[in-house]
């Protein structure tokens, strides 16, 4: 994984526009599927790698944001095999779904809890590590902002991300 955080920055970019070009038929469906595997995949190793790397005094466990990634993984298959067109929660929700309304809401707003968890992780890790101290909110809003923009922010976050890891090569082989 090292690999892909200490490439270059164009690469992850065209890497994030993919799903544009998919064609809108059964293949593109099946390489949106591979796409996304691969990018919860590399979501994964980023933070369970940075967490590694977090200062001592964090308060930051890697556990609760593998639990989350894990159950937005399952959550998205579980609505695209049962859903395949997606939904959207509007006022008429009820009509379609009818008593199943009242599960999906409550999971869809946990969905929503999840992505933002697993952005907060990432973006606080990178500022404790980068600060070498447990940090506060005002140090890691701007990362925030820029993951959760990510095909514009990853101009900005992937240097960062890239220098961590390239630190810990630079330390292990002054060695």
């Amino acid at each position: 994984m090292e690999k892909i955080y200490t490439s270059q920055t164009w690469i992850i970019f065209v890497y994030l526009l993919l799903p544009g070009i998919f064609p809108d038929n059964k293949f593109g469906v099946c390489l949106l599927v591979i796409w996304l595997a691969i990018s919860a995949f590399c979501v994964y190793s980023l933070g369970n790698d940075l967490s590694k790397r977090l200062p001592i005094d964090s308060p930051l466990t890697v556990k609760k944001f593998n639990y989350f990634l894990l159950f937005m993984i399952i959550y998205m298959a579980i609505i695209n095999l049962f859903y395949p067109g997606g939904y959207s929660i509007n006022q008429d929700n009820y009509k379609v779904f009818g008593l199943a309304i009242y599960i999906i809401i409550p999971l869809h707003l946990f969905f929503f809890y999840c992505l933002f968890y697993t952005i907060w992780f990432v973006a606080k890790s990178i500022a404790s590590i980068e600060k070498r101290k447990d940090v506060g909110f005002e140090y890691y809003i701007r990362n925030i902002l820029l993951l959760f923009f990510l095909p514009i922010g990853i101009w900005w976050m992937h240097p960062k991300i890239n220098r961590i890891f390239m630190e810990e090569h630079i330390e292990t082989f002054l060695e």
